[in-house]
């Protein structure tokens, strides 16, 4: 077994030039040096592209690459060229405007030497969130139990992208599904979970994250009806790619939530609920029904 494997940092990045280049010192700065770092631009409109170019002639350890038009706009797509691109022995998923500790590659290296395991995962805290600086640490909670897709998808156990090193032979057969605007890391981790279940949890801080007070996230939450949208979009497409693979406990909790925040959208997509009662039938048997019914008349109410 290399002792020194090389490690695959994927970063997709959109306008933060502004804030890119303290991602790239953090990089730098790694103790563990065999690195390659594969930058995916979105199609900036700010000065990212001749901020790379500089750390390209200082470190030839960069690589950077712009979205062809051919594909979405977005991190998904972005991630997904990475890792088409990605020569490394294991791969990391990092952020454009967060930081690692000086110790990040070396521990998740070494945790995944050690345990013999397909993938790793660390923790995150913020750097800068304006009342708690901790507001993260529930997250990781009941992770020490033991991973397993049920508890991933059911949301017992939880991380961030950042916080996950993987075989790069896994994680090339998984992609980041470009359809998603949100949830897209619930989306992936979760068929990684399916894929495999020899999962890692080192309870140590390896990643620095920002505090965004005007993230996607939290502008979402702001919007009720955008927030359930998203909710939907997420756990139906995570059925749809994971359903040949998951158990019916895994499908039935998929296909529960996407009932139950149809109820509350009263979503009236004809396609989309054609193929909602469908699934609700194959899944749930004759208590489909109800649930159809329940759909059907709250929707006359």
């Amino acid at each position: 077994m290399d002792k020194n494997p090389l490690v695959t940092i994927i970063i997709p990045t959109y306008n933060r030039a502004h804030l890119i280049e303290e991602t790239l010192d953090s990089i730098l700065e790694q103790a563990y040096i065999n690195w390659e770092c594969v930058v995916v631009d979105d199609e900036s409109k700010d000065n990212t592209e001749s901020i790379l170019k500089e750390y390209l002639d200082k470190d030839n350890r960069f690589q950077y690459y712009k979205r062809p038009n051919f594909k979405p706009k977005g991190a998904n797509a972005c991630r997904n060229i990475g890792l088409d691109k990605a020569r490394g022995v294991y791969i990391v998923f990092f952020d454009s405007d967060d930081l690692m500790t000086p110790n990040h590659l070396e521990v998740k290296v070494q945790s995944m030497q050690f345990n013999n395991c397909d993938f790793m995962v660390g923790k995150t805290t913020y750097f800068n969130h304006p009342s708690n600086q901790s507001a993260l640490e529930d997250l990781y909670q009941n992770n020490a139990s033991g991973i397993t897709a049920f508890k991933f998808i059911s949301h017992k156990i939880g991380w961030l992208t950042l916080d996950v090193c993987i075989k790069t032979e896994i994680a090339k057969k998984l992609v980041f599904n470009e359809q998603l605007q949100s949830g897209q890391e619930y989306n992936y981790f979760s068929k990684l979970t399916l894929a495999t279940d020899n999962g890692y949890f080192n309870d140590v801080i390896l990643s620095l994250r920002r505090y965004h007070i005007g993230s996607i996230r939290s502008q979402i939450r702001n919007d009720r009806v955008k927030m359930y949208h998203s909710y939907l979009s997420t756990y139906w497409h995570t059925y749809l790619d994971t359903k040949a693979e998951a158990s019916m406990l895994i499908r039935q909790f998929l296909i529960y939530r996407c009932y139950r925040l149809s109820l509350k959208l009263l979503f009236d997509e004809q396609l989309y609920k054609r193929a909602l009662y469908k699934a609700l039938l194959q899944e749930f048997g004759i208590k489909g029904i109800y649930y159809i019914m329940k759909l059907q008349l709250k929707k006359r109410i």
